[in-house]
């Protein structure tokens, strides 16, 4: 098969599969446009409440294939990483949760694909990698946003400037994942909690992902605000009133998303 981007949807989980297998699953430019399209399609479907991203045969991705680079011009290159940074932005502002699944390497602009998601579930086998400096560039698609975030300023510059690449224990040490996996696990394990996760009450989950990603920029004050108005809405969602009733039964809730 073509490099292309995988898509289907099953039990309200969608499953995007960066599938470049040759390439260690490089996004060429007709993926990445590919990709952008099928996350604006996960955003809009009501079909879709989780969305689950992984690459094929062993690799999660190695980032924008390399075809291209260093022959394209001022303006190709400007639109260029305008067109991936949309994508990384559609993954991260994206209501619904997404989890990234990471086997095997997660480098460049793939790296920044894994931590734009919600939740990061890798394998012993993954790999985080910084290779940028190595072709005299800088990373993008928010890398530095996100690293910084997520390990502070001291450790991004070190494993920037050294194009380090980051096994799976350390970058769990680096709070970068959430869980390692073993491979063989791995999916099976990611698609339990996608499940759980898609059962849940939709709109709950929505808007405490709304709120986390902006409480950085938030005073606690505007924080308690956005929760008080999060509150208010949901406890007139029939969600809501399921969770009681189930609580008060003694039963486990069914959620329906509304």
């Amino acid at each position: 098969m073509e490099a292309c981007i995988k898509y289907e949807v099953n039990n309200n989980i969608a499953q995007l599969t960066v599938h470049n297998p040759k390439q260690l699953n490089a996004i060429t430019v007709e993926m990445r446009d590919q990709l952008l399209e099928v996350l604006q399609e996960c955003e809009q479907s009501p079909d879709v409440k989780v969305v689950v991203l992984k690459g094929a045969e062993g690799n999660f991705s190695t980032g924008s294939s390399v075809k291209g680079m260093g022959s394209r011009t001022v303006l190709e290159t400007y639109d260029h990483m305008d067109k991936f940074g949309s994508v990384v932005k559609a993954i991260h502002n994206m209501e619904k949760i997404v989890i990234a699944e990471v086997d095997g390497y997660a480098v460049g602009a793939g790296f920044s694909l894994a931590l734009a998601a919600d939740i990061v579930y890798a394998s012993t086998k993954a790999k985080f990698g910084l290779a940028f400096n190595k072709i005299g560039l800088v990373p993008d698609c928010g890398l530095h946003y996100f690293l910084t975030q997520l390990v502070g300023p001291y450790k991004a510059k070190e494993w920037i400037v050294t194009a380090a690449t980051i096994p799976a224990e350390e970058a769990k040490e680096y709070r970068i994942v959430n869980d390692i996996l073993p491979s063989e696990t791995l999916h099976d394990t990611v698609m339990k909690k996608a499940e759980q996760i898609a059962s849940g009450p939709f709109y709950a989950n929505i808007m405490s992902k709304s709120i986390v990603n902006s409480a950085g920029q938030l005073t606690l004050e505007q924080t308690l605000q956005e929760e008080r108005f999060a509150q208010t809405i949901l406890q007139q969602t029939q969600d809501h009133q399921e969770g009681v009733n189930a609580f008060r039964n003694k039963k486990k809730p069914v959620f329906v998303g509304q």
